[in-house]
């Protein structure tokens, strides 16, 4: 390899042009990570709080089953999860992290009040509103602080 052959550094003007492209590219590509995820919050926030509501009119007729407003949620669930899943290629940054805590405050306003609303609120149309709007208030936010990070 001759003299020739070597790449030579970039000026100062051409380091800074390829540090600007460099910020920019990332930057577009930091814009579209996390929107399969987010889909699927807003998803799940919509299933489970229309499903909660769903179960207390369910519960409310004589001889109703849950199993239709269930298999419709878990049918849903599954085409939210699926598709945050195939087209997930990039994350944010700290994503990781946060989505645990995520789905983890779910789970736990989901669980508890599915036992609550099976046990002391049955059929109680007032538990099922303000249980849905925990669930949609909680992950329309952690959407919602995705979407502008």
């Amino acid at each position: 390899m001759n003299e020739t052959d070597m790449p030579t550094a970039p000026d100062a003007d051409e380091a800074r042009r390829l540090l600007a492209q460099a910020d920019q590219i990332g930057g577009s590509v930091r814009t579209g990570a996390g929107w399969p995820q987010i889909s699927l919050l807003l998803g799940l926030g919509a299933i489970s709080s229309l499903g909660v509501i769903a179960l207390a009119y369910a519960a409310q007729i004589p001889g109703a089953s849950i199993v239709l407003p269930m298999g419709a949620m878990l049918v849903w669930l599954a085409i939210f999860v699926t598709m945050a899943l195939v087209f997930a290629q990039t994350a944010k940054r700290g994503f990781g992290a946060r989505w645990g805590l995520y789905i983890g405050g779910w789970s736990v306003l989901w669980v508890a009040g599915i036992i609550l609303a099976g046990s002391v609120f049955v059929g109680d149309l007032g538990f099922a509103a303000a249980h849905a709007a925990a669930l949609t208030l909680l992950t329309a936010g952690c959407a919602l602080y995705e979407a502008r990070r």
